[in-house]
């Protein structure tokens, strides 16, 4: 036994005192009576009706003594370390994404999914149970923890399957902030249990689906070059044998106005091109690609769709005092829709209408450092002074060489760029802000970096880019030129009228993936007046220019009031989700829950005080048995 508060025994000094008040007697005074004849008789009647009288003199303080023991013994709370079952909390993460619509024996791998977690709902303890999913607003509860097991199987039937891709890391982030203790477990149920990161907790994997077939688009693209719109579609073929299969191009009306039949074989992905006549006055119409009569176990991503617009004016300010013919030549060719314009530095004077702006290494003059911040975007090239948009980041011009040791592959700008171990003979080192995010860097720090703040775009290179004397960025083919490109887009799409908030997709025009969250240029305009109808026709309310709910895929329409404001288009287009990974054993086992027998703490002191109030009505009996 042990005690969970054993100072209570320092109360133990009260006994003797209380055994002490007993046995000290009083003064008695003395009469002088005639005889004590009846008296002696009296007494020797009570002593026959009493009987232990030997023992009625010490019985009471015996009994007070043990009372006084036992409410002390209460007092510090004794406990039995008894073997037990130790339940905790229970966090059930249930996979929603796109690839859990794979349709197996009838049902989708989201219906097994859900069948799996109902069978365990019944282990919940008493401190309960917690539903949550990888597709849903954060913190991506379903229902919190609650023992009403009902309520936890209510929550799992109303689980609704997203077009999304998948996305674990910050799902488990947040259930981690709910389980804390060792017995508490979190079971993730999915379709795919790669790639499940190390926890403090165990995390415990229910694998469902099985070996599926699919055929589906990976890439999707549309352009405006000339007078043709150029709609290009990847297509992967994830099955064991080689298929032919016939694309559909077609238009809202559904007609079909081109078709290819394409060979794929097994494991490969083949391209497939379409051309339409941009004459025909097809601004803001929506098209879709079609894959036709598969047979596959997944749906989704056998259509894509685009919508077909002009690029607008994207203009381009540069500001700078000398010839650079291989950056020139970049602009020029980067699409018929830039417009650019030079001056130098003593010319600038602000800028203007341009949508970004390349500031060339020079110092500005006072007046134009007024007007720098005009722009939405802006390029800096070796910049070597404060950055006029920073206030607070110290810098030093490294002049030793350096090489490039580390590059943020995740980033579209650089998406199939490379620039590992090139030289720079000379850079500048920065300390960035903290919305900064490097591109590439050196064992010195940080040459390439991007940022948004204040709903403006910067791109900064910390060396001599387009001098071959610094650095090899010129001759480096097709790195080099794919670098700027892809830069230039990154700026572009912050200028359109739809575009995604954070930009971690490659997107051109007006469309996007599932999943992404997506900013709406709605300056000026009453934001309650705007719905967003999605591609099943529901309507969501638009209370800001951010949107994200994008988790179905089809042509989406910004409506204000009744009329169509703006359109766009939103794909699956991932290969990870449209591969249907499955478990790779031949019959996936549920994941056992964890019991082992522990020592549990269980409190007695109730049966403590119980036994001390039976004393206390045995004392006041003897007490009134005079």
């Amino acid at each position: 036994m042990a005690f969970l508060n054993p100072a209570a025994f320092y109360l133990l000094g009260i006994i003797p005192i209380v055994i002490a008040l007993h046995f000290l007697k009083l003064r008695r005074q003395r009469y002088v009576v005639p005889s004590m004849m009846l008296w002696r008789a009296s007494a020797e009647d009570q002593k026959a009706n009493v009987p232990f009288q030997r023992l009625r003199n010490i019985l009471l303080p015996i009994i007070q003594s043990l009372l006084l023991l036992l409410i002390i013994t209460g007092v510090a709370r004794p406990a039995l370390q008894i073997p037990g079952i130790i339940h905790g909390r229970i966090v059930y993460i249930i996979d929603n994404s796109a690839s859990m619509l794979s349709r197996e024996l009838g049902e989708t791998r989201l219906a097994h999914a859900k069948q799996e977690v109902l069978k365990h709902i019944d282990q919940v303890s008493a401190d309960g149970g917690m539903i949550m999913v990888t597709q849903a607003p954060t913190p991506y509860i379903q229902q919190t923890f609650t023992t009403d097991k009902e309520k936890l199987r209510t929550a799992v039937d109303s689980i609704q399957p997203t077009h999304n891709g998948g996305r674990l890391t910050s799902v488990i982030d947040n259930a981690l902030r709910y389980v804390d203790a060792p017995q508490d477990q979190i079971y993730y149920i999915t379709d795919s249990p790669e790639n499940i990161p190390v926890t403090s907790v165990p995390i415990n994997v229910i694998t469902v689906g099985d070996e599926a077939e699919n055929i589906g688009i990976v890439k999707f693209r549309v352009e405006k070059i000339a007078n043709q719109y150029h709609v290009f579609a990847a297509i992967q073929n994830w099955t064991d044998t080689d298929k032919v299969v016939e694309t559909h191009l077609k238009l809202e009306d559904g007609i079909p106005i081109n078709e290819k039949i394409t060979s794929i074989p097994s494991g490969e992905v083949k391209n497939v091109f379409f051309n339409i006549n941009a004459e025909e006055r097809l601004e803001g119409v929506a098209l879709s690609v079609h894959l036709v009569d598969v047979e596959d176990d997944f749906e989704i991503d056998n259509s894509t769709w685009g919508i077909l617009n002009d690029k607008n004016q994207f203009r381009i300010l540069l500001v700078s005092n000398r010839n650079l013919p291989f950056l020139n030549l970049l602009l020029e060719s980067y699409g018929e829709h830039v417009e650019i314009q030079k001056v130098s530095s003593d010319e600038f004077h602000g800028t203007g209408d341009a949508d970004i702006v390349i500031f060339d290494r020079e110092v500005l003059s006072e007046q134009g450092q007024l007007n720098i911040h005009q722009s939405q975007g802006a390029i800096y090239i070796n910049w070597q002074d404060e950055l006029p948009f920073l206030t607070d980041s110290s810098f030093e011009v490294v002049k030793t060489p350096v090489r490039v040791i580390k590059e943020n592959i995740t980033h579209p700008i650089m998406q199939d760029v490379s620039l590992m171990n090139m030289p720079i003979k000379e850079s500048v080192q920065r300390k960035l802000p903290l919305w900064g995010v490097p591109l590439v860097e050196t064992e010195k720090g940080s040459i390439v970096w991007i940022g948004e703040d204040l709903g403006r775009q910067y791109l900064v290179f910390e060396f001599d880019a387009f001098n071959p004397e610094f650095s090899p960025l010129t001759t480096t083919i097709p790195d080099g030129p794919l670098l700027i490109y892809q830069c230039l887009t990154w700026l572009e799409s912050g200028t359109l009228p739809v575009g995604s908030i954070d930009r971690q997709t490659h997107n051109v025009g007006l469309n996007f993936k599932t999943g992404d969250q997506l900013r709406f240029e709605l300056s000026g305009e009453d934001t309650s007046t705007f719905r967003v109808q999605k591609p099943d026709s529901t309507l969501v309310e638009l209370d800001s220019d951010v949107f994200t709910d994008t988790n179905q895929i089809g042509v989406y329409s910004i409506l204000n009031e009744d009329s169509i404001y703006e359109r766009f288009a939103v794909n699956l287009l991932d290969q990870n989700e449209s591969a249907l990974t499955h478990s790779s054993t031949e019959s996936p086992e549920v994941a056992k829950e964890k019991e082992s027998l522990q020592p549990i703490t269980r409190q007695v002191w109730q049966w403590v005080v119980l036994f001390a109030v039976c004393l206390l009505i045995c004392e006041w009996w003897f007490y009134h048995r005079q």
